[in-house]
């Protein structure tokens, strides 16, 4: 019934457009989103995110849909969308080079059109291609830059290198192990001293993201960024459950806030006449003393990320500082047990050990670590050595003593006091384009879903045969299309991005995989074509004209090797 009557409300064409629908409908999306279902919040969401320009074209193309379905040959007309049309959502062209300065390029671009409602296309200069494969690639290719090493805004390590660290080409050519911050767990904010002379540079980088990442979602495209877990934890207020606390609280606040004021005004009416002129002058009379500086409010993202966020962006650092944990929890445990004599308490105090950093030699304590309260960074791409987790840090060193406390500071550092001024920016580029607040009504999941689609393209022989579309010259059963298939079967998947990226523009696909691929792909003959000659694309509708090769070696090598082509010469 609540979902009926949400898409009763955004039905209603003037509540929508004048942005006057009930609060019942935003709070019920984003404080309890699972009493709806995905699809209806993501309406919801597409409906009232982007302003009223966009909820009205929304409209009239809902309207236009609705009309063509209803319409049959009995009709005495077709009724013409230019009678209740009140605009179409403009869009607007630039253009940009490829090279070193793309990314100098797609900044100033993004700057210009945050706040813009219209429509972003890109195309590239001296080259013919125009409408959404161009505009496509361009995200794709910043999307990369985004990922460089060099730039020193995500974690990294220089000692413990990922797995996932790889020769790759995600849109820039083919880059050696380590251009790109490659990670199992995706991409994570670096924490920086606050007060870095580096940090302008990196605020800035992040404010840019924000922007990136907030106008890929307004106009609706999908770009392959490997953001973590923890990442989208933020971009999305938390889980459903810090939701729910959050709203718990805040009824609770609004009550107290409320019951406060009630009795503030009624002990005003109560202790009116005790107020006297000569009362107020002899108080003047008094020395005036200044309430006690109030402490710096909490970052806006205070709460939502965990140990278990740590130890999925930071395992090697986390599971470091467990262990010296674990070791002081058994020390107050220790030393709390009143059954323990003392000089058992101080057997078991030696015994406290942990392993060897090294992997062999003997046990150490935590002094003889020789550890200080400072943050080390885990690469030399950030630009410093180390920073003070407290005031005099660099001279107080770690003991059983106070372990506890350094590893509190060092989680709170890497997980909160660290990335405040980063993750502040990226908010405040974020909101120049829409609210963040409207991303609360999805999970991290979701959000990762419709930001950057399915970032491990799978499918089957059935999928590929059902969901394309052989045409002129290849049908579903021609031999030349058969090969086609298993080829795309036999694709690692870095050839099946590649694959997507030279298709279609994206090397992901959406939520539902081919299925959901509008328009589908459609497959032709190319005519007076060899097994010399390479395949051609129109990505805006996703049309691969395909030479029938005489074997799949050929067809593999043909197709891989323009997967590879940059530009838009076999467009």
């Amino acid at each position: 019934k609540i979902t009926t009557k949400i898409l009763q409300q955004i039905e209603e064409p003037l509540a929508l457009a004048s942005g006057a629908l009930p609060d019942w409908c935003e709070q019920i999306t984003s404080k309890c989103p699972f009493l709806i279902p995905f699809e209806t919040r993501q309406l919801y969401f597409t409906c009232t995110a982007f302003g009223a320009s966009r909820a009205i074209v929304w409209l009239q193309n809902r309207r236009e849909a609705t009309v063509e379905r209803t319409r049959t040959a009995s009709t005495v007309r077709r009724d013409d969308p230019g009678e209740f049309r009140v605009g179409r959502l403009k869009h607007e062209r630039v253009k940009v080079p490829r090279g070193e300065s793309l990314m100098e390029w797609a900044e100033n671009v993004m700057q210009i059109h945050a706040d813009r409602k219209s429509v972003l296309e890109v195309e590239f200069l001296g080259e013919e291609g125009t409408g959404l494969g161009p505009t496509l690639e361009f995200y794709a290719l910043v999307a990369a830059e985004f990922q460089r090493t060099e730039l020193g805004a995500w974690l990294c390590d220089d000692d413990f290198p990922d797995d996932e660290s790889r020769q790759v080409d995600i849109g820039g050519g083919l880059k050696p192990p380590g251009y790109y911050v490659q990670r199992s767990c995706g991409l994570f904010t670096a924490p920086f001293p606050q007060d870095s002379d580096e940090l302008e540079r990196i605020t800035k980088l992040f404010h840019f993201l924000g922007i990136f990442l907030a106008k890929c979602i307004q106009d609706n495209r999908l770009v392959d960024l490997p953001i973590s877990k923890p990442f989208f934890k933020l971009m999305c207020m938390g889980d459903i459950k810090s939701n729910m606390s959050k709203l718990i609280y805040e009824s609770r606040g609004d009550r107290d806030l409320h019951c406060t004021e009630s009795q503030s005004e009624a002990s005003t009416e109560e202790g009116h006449d005790s107020l006297s002129v000569g009362s107020f002058e002899e108080d003047s009379k008094s020395e005036f003393i200044l309430d006690p500086p109030k402490p710096k409010p909490p970052a806006w993202f205070n709460g939502i990320l965990t140990w278990e966020d740590f130890e999925l962006v930071n395992p090697h650092r986390a599971r470091f500082l467990k262990e010296i944990k674990d070791l002081a929890i058994k020390r107050r445990q220790i030393l709390s047990n009143k059954g323990f004599s003392e000089d058992e308490k101080n057997t078991k105090l030696q015994e406290l050990m942990m392993k060897n950093p090294s992997g062999s030699g003997p046990p150490l304590s935590i002094e003889d670590l020789g550890l200080n309260f400072q943050f080390c960074p885990s690469s030399r791409v950030y630009g410093f050595t180390a920073v003070d987790l407290k005031p005099g840090g660099e001279d107080e060193l770690v003991t059983m003593d106070n372990a506890e406390e350094y590893v509190d500071l060092m989680f709170d550092f890497c997980m909160h006091t660290g990335i405040q001024k980063q993750m502040d920016a990226f908010r405040d580029g974020f909101n120049r384009v829409f609210p963040m607040e409207k991303l609360s009504s999805f999970s991290h999941e979701e959000v990762q879903m419709i930001l950057c689609g399915n970032q491990s393209p799978s499918w089957e022989a059935e999928d590929i045969i059902n969901y394309t579309e052989p045409k002129l010259g290849y049908t579903r059963d021609s031999p030349g299309f058969l090969r086609f298939v298993r080829v795309l079967c036999g694709m690692s998947s870095d050839e099946r991005k590649a694959f997507l990226q030279f298709t279609t523009g994206c090397s992901t696909l959406p939520p539902g995989g081919l299925a959901n691929l509008h328009p589908r792909l459609t497959v032709v003959r190319k005519v007076d074509a060899t097994d010399a000659s390479y395949p051609s694309v129109n990505t805006c509708v996703h049309y691969l004209k395909l030479p029938e090769y005489s074997s799949e070696e050929i067809m593999r090598e043909r197709l891989l090797a323009a997967t590879m082509e940059k530009g838009f010469h076999l467009n």
